[in-house]
């Protein structure tokens, strides 16, 4: 099995097509939040940006990963690509 087959066939797969739909369900700042995600920024570096504590950042983590299906950090910085590309896309349509 290769890892085309693997990929598809993962439950992430599946996440990155529903990744634009989980977007409209994001409060403003878990959008900051998986901003800076994206960004590849640390916990403690989104607190600072957005003033807020670590541990807020900590609980709109697993927030982020409940609503959009994901498992870990990378998982969230992957579907949050994925709904970035296909939101840039939408509007480049229209």
């Amino acid at each position: 099995m290769g890892i085309i087959s693997r990929i598809e066939a993962s439950p992430l797969h599946s996440t990155i097509g529903q990744a634009p739909a989980a977007l409209a369900d994001l409060t403003p700042t878990q959008m900051k939040v998986l901003h800076g995600v994206h960004s590849g920024l640390l916990n403690k570096q989104i607190a600072f940006d957005l003033g807020i504590a670590e541990a807020t950042v900590k609980a709109h983590m697993t927030a982020l990963m409940r609503k959009l299906n994901v498992r870990n950090r990378t998982q969230v910085a992957i579907a949050a690509q994925a709904a970035f590309w296909s939101q840039q896309a939408h509007e480049a349509a229209a």
